[in-house]
């Protein structure tokens, strides 16, 4: 009888604890949205299984969330869901033949649209992550995805 009441008393000291962490968390995020879009002949060229590929990174550039949307409509709204208020980095690609892989052309160079938050640009690399932040909560983020060449 002792040892089942001492794992009673610790299941209800133990499931009667509130999680402090996970209040904070739902008190002091936000939704975080993104606007997609692409150019017309990208978007005429996309295989029924295209999808928006998106990668969400902390302000230091490693990657806190990779999320696959079934590309519906030209521009789109993406969710990824409640972040918490602070620098973010955003990469991301149209999978136009929803191979799920960012395709590459002879020399490497990418040969589906993509891009950065704030709409960075580097002609042989991707851009500087001080170029890439942006504050959450903040505006929408919108990206428009340029082909690359």
């Amino acid at each position: 009888m002792a040892p089942r009441l001492l794992s009673l008393l610790l299941a209800f000291f133990f499931l009667g604890i509130p999680s402090v962490e996970s209040t904070t968390l739902v008190h002091n995020s936000s939704l975080l949205k993104v606007q997609c879009a692409v150019s017309t002949s990208a978007w005429e060229a996309r295989s029924p299984k295209a999808a928006w590929m998106l990668s969400l990174r902390s302000a230091d550039g490693k990657v806190i969330e990779e999320v696959l949307v079934k590309a519906e409509s030209n521009p789109q709204q993406l969710s990824l869901g409640l972040r918490n208020p602070g620098q973010y980095i955003l990469a991301t690609y149209f999978d136009t033949n929803g191979n799920r892989v960012m395709d590459r052309g002879l020399f490497g160079n990418p040969t589906e649209p993509y891009a950065f938050s704030n709409n960075v640009r580097n002609r042989f690399s991707e851009p500087d992550l001080s170029d890439q932040r942006f504050a959450h909560p903040g505006p929408l983020q919108k990206l428009v995805l340029k082909a690359a060449f």
